[in-house]
């Protein structure tokens, strides 16, 4: 299967083509069955979520914000996009910002799981998150690697709460060592495109997330989550995923600045742009 999405950026027509798959065409269909019209048929991009199973730590349960949680986060960052450049997106209904806390059936843009090989190849980019411990089986984990090497782009965003531990981060990042091999996790350098393709972060990398309305005893900022600074697994020059510690999700639904202030928001916001113009471009 091969996508092709017309972007304007800056005036500029951009062209993605994104093989995912080597299957053959399908066949025809009866004359008396209309042919399935898939998301990416009718929008240029769509913000699937992977849907997984998550695991609390001995002694307490599991945390709350699991891998459905606060569509407004991907809501605003679509329609932020269509304010950068000129696509369709599918829009997430009844919600934005903070509310609902999770999503119900059918809210977000697509849900896929890793169990399921021929619909993941239907997108080439998968968004992923939850504050929680998780683990693959050998299946997911087979998917997984077919699916990042066919070419499609995964985020892992870990949805800290508060300060609290890194629990999907370390997660995510022993799953992609178990996938791609010891070592097969680096550092995304700040010279990196994806800080550079759309808006800037050439000083800064990996934005994060500082609250506005509370203070440490000395007046510094209390920084939201733990920031590791960018992480990724690369086939070739490619980045496929990208791994944050940082809650950029989190940023996406304060639209009106109320957790990180209007600053945070912006950052969290350019940030989430460039991340889906490189996996669009790449």
């Amino acid at each position: 299967m091969k996508r092709r999405t017309f972007l304007k950026l800056a005036g500029v027509t951009i062209l993605t083509s994104k093989p995912l798959s080597n299957r053959a065409a399908p066949p025809y269909r009866a004359e008396n069955r209309q042919p399935e019209i898939s998301d990416l048929d009718q929008y240029d991009f769509v913000i699937p979520r992977v849907r997984f199973t998550e695991q609390g730590l001995r002694g307490r349960g599991k945390g709350p914000d699991v891998w459905n949680v606060r569509p407004g986060g991907d809501a605003n960052l679509l329609r932020e996009l269509t304010r950068v450049i000129r696509c369709r997106v599918k829009p997430i209904r009844a919600s934005f910002d903070w509310q609902p806390q999770y999503a119900m059936a059918g809210q977000l843009n697509a849900v896929v799981t890793f169990d399921e090989p021929d619909r993941l190849r239907e997108y080439p980019f998968l968004f992923m998150t939850g504050e929680n411990h998780y683990q693959f089986t050998a299946a997911q984990k087979k998917n997984l690697k077919d699916y990042i090497t066919r070419g499609g782009f995964l985020l892992m965003d870990d949805c800290v709460v508060g300060s609290g531990g890194d629990f999907f981060y370390r997660s995510s990042y022993q799953l992609l060592e178990d996938v791609f091999g010891s070592g097969s996790v680096r550092r995304v350098p700040r010279e990196h495109e994806i800080f550079h393709n759309v808006y800037d972060f050439g000083s800064t990398g990996l934005p994060y997330l500082e609250y506005v309305q509370h203070r440490r005893p000395h007046g510094s900022a209390h920084m939201h989550g733990q920031n590791h600074g960018a992480r990724g697994y690369f086939v070739r020059d490619r980045l496929a995923v990208l791994l944050s510690s940082v809650d950029l999700h989190c940023g996406w639904c304060d639209s009106h600045g109320v957790e990180w202030g209007l600053e945070g928001y912006r950052k969290a916001i350019q940030m989430g742009i460039n991340i889906l113009m490189y996996a669009l471009t790449h």
